[in-house]
């Protein structure tokens, strides 16, 4: 199954910074990992919290990931990306048979009406909201530790 991730877009100067985590001291790289931990766990948070209430499998399904320098916030759920940006309506009507067989026994339809459906974003906006605290902490980790 794949995995839905919404891109970060970080600064370039920030991007850099945590590209390339091993041009800085033991101790700034250190600060820089808690600090990558702990604001990919607030996004995180923000996610699962900005998910809708009524969608408990997807707020279960939203996973983070911390690897050195680099925090994931994904999810597997098979329609996430549907709530994130929504869908319009569409209608079905079979290519190869007469009817579509909806699953039910008995029951057979010439067309299938899907309805729109708005757009319920959740990790976008988690992002968003804890993108400037990220940049700064970051800023301030290399600035803190490069006088030291």
């Amino acid at each position: 199954m794949a995995k839905f991730i919404v891109k970060a877009d970080l600064s370039a100067k920030t991007f850099k910074a945590l590209a390339d985590i091993h041009q800085y001291g033991e101790a700034t790289q250190q600060e820089l990992r808690r600090v990558v931990r702990d604001k990919t766990q607030e996004v995180y948070e923000t996610a699962v919290h900005n998910a809708p209430y009524r969608m408990g499998k997807l707020r279960a399904s939203i996973r983070m990931d911390v690897k050195g320098a680099m925090g994931t916030v994904y999810t597997n759920y098979p329609i996430a990306h549907l709530i994130e940006y929504g869908a319009k309506g569409a209608v079905v009507i079979p290519v190869r048979r007469k009817a579509l067989h909806p699953g039910a026994d008995g029951w057979f339809m010439a067309k299938a009406v899907i309805p729109y459906r708005a757009a319920k974003p959740f990790l976008k906006p988690a992002m968003d909201k804890v993108r400037p605290s990220i940049e700064s902490a970051i800023k301030e980790a290399i600035t803190k530790h490069a006088k030291t």
